[in-house]
């Protein structure tokens, strides 16, 4: 299974650790993906359009989610992976 990112941000700012995903499953609909680093992840299906993604991955950006690519934030949270493949499948099930 492919995981379309769009978006995948890890917030580390005043004892922050928390990280915040967005995957387009298909045409409208995204699953959001956020939690705190090591924590079971949450996630949540949204039906928007690709303009609402992308200010809702803006928002994120301005409450100091730093972006990231997956290779980058596997050094840091080396479990991320194995946890997002988890919550994403059954939210991708759900979709």
């Amino acid at each position: 299974m492919t995981i379309n990112y769009k978006y995948i941000g890890w917030c580390s700012v005043d004892n922050s650790d928390k990280v915040w995903v967005c995957i387009k499953l298909s045409s409208g609909k995204y699953l959001t993906v956020w939690g705190r680093r090591g924590k079971k992840l949450q996630s949540k299906i949204i039906e928007c359009s690709s303009t609402d993604a992308l200010r809702l991955i803006m928002t994120k950006a301005r409450k100091d989610y730093l972006r990231f690519e997956k290779t980058e934030l596997d050094q840091v949270y080396p479990e991320f992976e194995q946890d997002l493949e988890r919550t994403a499948a059954w939210g991708m099930l759900r979709a």
